[in-house]
């Protein structure tokens, strides 16, 4: 089955219409993945390739209203990132908000063992943020930072919840996550979240080595609240609030 525009629309602006903010202050972090029917990050080694049109129209939207992508290296290496590219509809609507036209990419790597080469690092119009930990190479750090600003944040690692808070504090309150799965099971595990977009793929993985996607299902009775459930062609489209109050 073959999703209309209308459907997409539809969609879209209900995912648009979310309010994200805290009375407190504090950012609201949003985690966006897609599964696999059985439940995996990858199939063919892509996550990308799990998806179909009305999912990435949805990537775009939820890129759309965050101020921060928060992504690990690994998945920008498998991804091939390049700087978000939006609608002008979406761009118009981020400056109506007082928003930067794009939102800014800011990769997770402690090692900083990073191909300049990718095409996120390659472009002369928009430079990404790269969030390492003191641990990283003193010298690579300084050779990535005529593509990337590079951002230090923790000893032997990077701090997350650090990382987070203190990007919130320079850029903007919403922060959208795109993974990779590892990234973000530590989120989850660190309780620095609030959203969890979750895509069902109708493809099944055979994917041996990929990771089992985290879903609202998988806590306790009270954690989670199912804001709501959309069938799209034959996506299952899932959104996720954390219950305040209790703790994971």
């Amino acid at each position: 089955m073959t999703a209309t525009t209308p459907e997409i629309t539809s969609l879209i602006n209900t995912y648009l219409s979310d309010r994200r903010s805290h009375e407190n202050g504090n950012p609201w972090v949003m985690l966006n993945m897609i599964a696999s029917s059985n439940g995996l990050a990858t199939i063919n080694g892509s996550s990308g390739s799990l998806g179909g049109p009305a999912d990435k129209a949805l990537f775009k939207a939820l890129r759309s209203t965050a101020d921060i992508i928060l992504v690990g290296y690994r998945t920008v290496l498998d991804e091939q990132y390049g700087p978000p590219v939006l609608t002008d509809e979406l761009i118009d609507a981020r400056k109506s908000k007082g928003k930067s036209p794009l939102p800014l990419i800011a990769v997770i790597s402690n090692r900083l063992d990073i191909d300049v080469d990718l095409p996120l690092f390659r472009s002369k119009e928009y430079q990404p943020i790269l969030v390492t930990s003191l641990a990283s190479s003193k010298s690579r750090r300084m050779q990535l930072e005529s593509c990337s600003d590079v951002f230090i944040c923790g000893d032997k690692v990077v701090d997350l919840r650090k990382a987070i808070f203190s990007l919130a504090g320079r850029h903007g309150k919403v922060i959208l996550v795109e993974g990779g799965p590892s990234l973000n099971k530590q989120l989850v595990a660190e309780d620095v979240f609030d959203e969890l977009c979750i895509t069902t793929s109708p493809y099944r993985s055979e994917d041996e080595a990929s990771d089992v996607v985290t879903t609202g299902s998988s806590y306790d009775e009270g954690l989670m609240e199912t804001e709501r459930v959309i069938k799209v062609e034959d996506f299952t489209f899932t959104r996720f609030t954390r219950t305040r109050g209790k703790k994971i």
